[in-house]
């Protein structure tokens, strides 16, 4: 029963220890009247601070608690204790940053039904593309021309594809025929020298 009585006259303590930093008046000792002196010292504290710094000190007591490592601080977790306060403490800008990617991700990505191709027009009128800039009649018409000449790029490429296709193919037969000859001839010089 020692530790009651320890923590009540702790309590005491700091709270005649706040009363006369705060000036709050000379403290009544008795223990009943414990919670009209903490009323007192809530209310000097208030009145002799201002609101952000009494939100700042809810916050920094809120921070407090969520991060105390209570008895999960042994030496091999603290590594990982010490990540675990550094992202707790950064989770409201950490949330901002994800509101903020999630907004570039949709810019990126344009409009389209899932499992199709993109078209051309599906590209070019991306919202990153369309919804800040204002493109000049010069550019769009560089802009045109550069897509005239990737189609074309386009149907050459396409045009050399299906022309090595042909040779690849044509190597192939040339290949298997003249492989089938060397054997033959190979037995035939095989048959003579018997």
């Amino acid at each position: 029963m020692p530790a009651p009585v320890n923590n009540a006259l702790s309590l005491d303590a700091r709270l005649l220890d706040l009363e006369a930093k705060l000036g709050v008046g000379l403290p009544i000792v008795t223990k009943s009247d414990i919670a009209r002196r903490l009323d007192k010292v809530q209310a000097a504290v208030n009145t002799q601070t201002t609101s952000g710094f009494r939100e700042t000190w809810h916050e920094s007591q809120a921070l407090f608690k969520e991060l105390d490592p209570g008895m999960a601080l042994t030496h091999q977790q603290q590594p990982l204790l010490y990540r675990r306060q550094e992202v707790l403490a950064a989770a409201t800008s950490l949330d901002k940053d994800m509101q903020e990617l999630s907004k570039i991700m949709h810019l990126l990505q344009p409009q389209t039904e899932k499992g199709k191709t993109l078209r051309e027009d599906q590209v070019t009128q991306a919202p990153i593309l369309t919804q800040y800039y204002q493109i000049s009649p010069s550019d769009e018409q560089r802009l045109d021309q550069l897509r005239l000449t990737m189609d074309d790029l386009a149907k050459r490429l396409q045009l050399v594809m299906v022309r090595t296709d042909a040779m690849l193919e044509s190597y192939h037969t040339i290949m298997a025929v003249a492989s089938e000859k060397v054997v033959m001839a190979d037995e035939t010089i095989k048959a003579k020298e018997r």
